[in-house]
């Protein structure tokens, strides 16, 4: 039995064959993925966008309130040492 020699299941040329179709396939899943993949950057970057306009539009806004929160302190607190003189 050891030495039988079997005839292969696929030719040279068969395997030669599938392994060109595997590669095409392979091929173009990659750039299946990689246009999904550009699609998915395009999109987060379109947020990214978008979520610093928000912080330039609010920003301004938060800052003013910060502001009149310690302006009102400020009052608030001097108007107390008034009283107490």
């Amino acid at each position: 039995m050891a030495g039988e020699q079997t005839t292969p299941a696929r030719s040279p040329a068969e395997i030669a064959k599938d392994i060109a179709a595997e590669r095409e396939g392979l091929e173009a899943a990659f750039d299946s993925l990689s246009g999904e993949l550009q699609q998915a950057a395009d999109v987060a970057a379109d947020k990214a966008r978008i979520a610093g306009r928000k912080a330039l539009a609010v920003a301004p806004a938060a800052i003013a309130a910060g502001a009149a929160l310690i302006g009102a302190a400020v009052l608030l607190r001097r108007r107390r040492h008034r009283t107490a003189d």
